[in-house]
Order: C-alpha cells, then sequence, then structure tokens
C-alpha cells in the first residue's frame, strides 16, 4: 500500500497484525481503519478523525419502503453515533436514493460537520429544515476537510440492478413534503468520492457502474465496490480496476438493505448479488489484489 511512505516491512506488518497501530523503530504508526456499516455505508477513521459514507442504518422493511414514507430510526442512528470514538469530520453521499440519503438529515441534526453531496442532497436537507448545510460537491473538484484530507466527487453511473423505470433519475423535488415515499428519493447526481485521509486514497462506487473519461487519471490504494448488480454493467468490475490500480478491493452493498442487522452475525446476502462470484472475477482479473470481505460494523485496518 502507498501508505505514508511506509517500508515494506512496515506494510507487511500492518496486513498481519491489522490493528489501528503498529509500533516501527520505537514509534506509534496510526492506520487508517475502514468499517462496513451495510448496504453502501462506510465509515473510515484514522487518528481521532472519521469521515461518514452514505450511512444507512434506519434500514425500513419492505412493506414500509413500497408502502408508506420513510421515517429514519432515530434509535439506530443514535447507538450507531454512540459507538463511534472518532470525531465525525465530514458526511458524503454519492446519490440520494433512499438507501444512501435516508438517515443524512437525522445524522447532520446531530452532528456539526460538514456534509458533501449532489444539489440533490442540498435540496433534502432543505426540505428536512436544514438549509444552507450542504457543501455541493462538484464533479473533480477538491474539498479540504484539514490539512491532510482532502474529498473528490468523481462523476459516475448507476448501476442497472434495477430497470431504468426504476432507477428515478433526476433531483429530488421542492414540492415533496417530508416524510418521503422511496419513489421521492430521486437518484440526484452520481458521483463516487475520492477520499485522500492519513495518507491512504480510497474510492468509494457505491453504484456498480462507471464512466471511463471520469475515471482516467484516478488512483486508489483501497477501492470499495458495489456488488449488487454487477453483471449488468459491460466489463464492470474489470475496467474500473484497470483503470483505478488498487492494492485492495473491500466488496459493499450485496445485504439485503430491507432486513435488520445484528453486529456480531452475517448479514443477509442477496443471492441475486452472487458475492462469491464477484469475489472470483475481482481475483481472475488481479490474482495478486487482495479482496477482503468483512461483516457489518467489522473494522479492517490499513
Amino acid at each position: 500500500f502507498r501508505i505514508l511512505e511506509e517500508t515494506k516491512e512496515t506494510a507487511y506488518l500492518r496486513q498481519r497484525t491489522n490493528e489501528s497501530c503498529i509500533i516501527i523503530q520505537g514509534r506509534c504508526i496510526m492506520s487508517v481503519n475502514v468499517r462496513w456499516l451495510g448496504t453502501a455505508g462506510i465509515e473510515i477513521s484514522h487518528e481521532g478523525k472519521a469521515i461518514l459514507i452514505d450511512p444507512y442504518l434506519s434500514r425500513p422493511g419492505k412493506a414500509d419502503i413500497l408502502f408508506k414514507p420513510l421515517v429514519a430510526n432515530k434509535d439506530a442512528i443514535r447507538r450507531y453515533l454512540n459507538s463511534v470514538n472518532e470525531k465525525v469530520v465530514a458526511v458524503i453521499a454519492g446519490h440520494t436514493h433512499f438507501d444512501h440519503a435516508l438517515d443524512i438529515p437525522e445524522i447532520a441534526c446531530i452532528l456539526g460537520c460538514t456534509i458533501i453531496g449532489s444539489p440533490s442532497l442540498d435540496m433534502l436537507l432543505s426540505l428536512s429544515g436544514l438549509p444552507d448545510r450542504v457543501t455541493v460537491g462538484r464533479p473533480r473538484e477538491q474539498i479540504s476537510i484539514d490539512d491532510e484530507t482532502t474529498i473528490t466527487m468523481i462523476p459516475s453511473a448507476h448501476g442497472l440492478a434495477l430497470s431504468r423505470f426504476l432507477l428515478l433519475e433526476g433531483d429530488i423535488r421542492r414540492s415533496v413534503i417530508p416524510p418521503l415515499r422511496a419513489n421521492q428519493f430521486r437518484m440526484g447526481d452520481m458521483l463516487s468520492p475520492e477520499i485522500s485521509f492519513g495518507g491512504l486514497a480510497l474510492i468509494h462506487v457505491g453504484s456498480a457502474g462507471y464512466v471511463v473519461k471520469e475515471l482516467d487519471g484516478h488512483l486508489c490504494d483501497v477501492l470499495i465496490m458495489c456488488v449488487a448488480g454487477w453483471k449488468k454493467w459491460p466489463a464492470y468490475p474489470e475496467k474500473v480496476i484497470e483503470i483505478l490500480k488498487p492494492s485492495c478491493v473491500i466488496p459493499i452493498h450485496y445485504d439485503d438493505f430491507s432486513a435488520p442487522l445484528t453486529p456480531g452475525r452475517k448479514c443477509p446476502v442477496m443471492r441475486s448479488a452472487d458475492l462469491e462470484g464477484f469475489c472470483k472475477r475481482v481475483k481472475e482479473i488481479r490474482p495478486d489484489l487482495e479482496v477482503r470481505q468483512i461483516e457489518p460494523f467489522e473494522t479492517v485496518s490499513f
């Protein structure tokens, strides 16, 4: 990994120990920790700071998704936030479908951190009584959180796990009244956040699609990849891996997001996602590439 200009020995020890800190020549080298929250949700932490991407803790059931306005589960959100030991410095939404953005207004109410996303996310927070809280991530524009943390929103494309009709393209409309139904959470801009954090470069692909010309010129150490719908987009994941040249791939968004998660138990996997086939394909593309399959709320370190 391209981490803090480490020696091969340091990188090897980091992989072997999987600890948040390792001692090299008497110095404590802090690692970057990645925790999967289920669906596309990711928590990245380093030296007392955390960044959340697409945090989705409420996980309403199928009947609610189909027939009812969706309301954030405040208890689930607070339980999760109480488990975060670091200060959350940014919350990012790659797009504004409900399984990516439903909980962000409630999280923004609780936290005073930077919220980054599209104009559609800005509208969602405005409708929720939180105007002017979103830093709109313009495509390819670098947003600085602090001296060592930057975020760039890479234009992308939504995968085809659903039909085109169900992609719900366009922005969330000003005319809707919260709480929104699932079909009122329009997609907005489809973006893949690139995070430079603690000397590590991570890219989060929250849906199984891509735009070649937008990925060109980007590289990452850790590639966090949506699995659902991976067979339906041509040359995904081959092309994404070929361009971004990661050292590690973390599969996400293959769980049944209408079912609850229990820490310490295996998550409910959607059969249609074919997680096993995805991991096998990744290893065929790059046999040397590490694939870290983790359970929800499990942490891995780099």
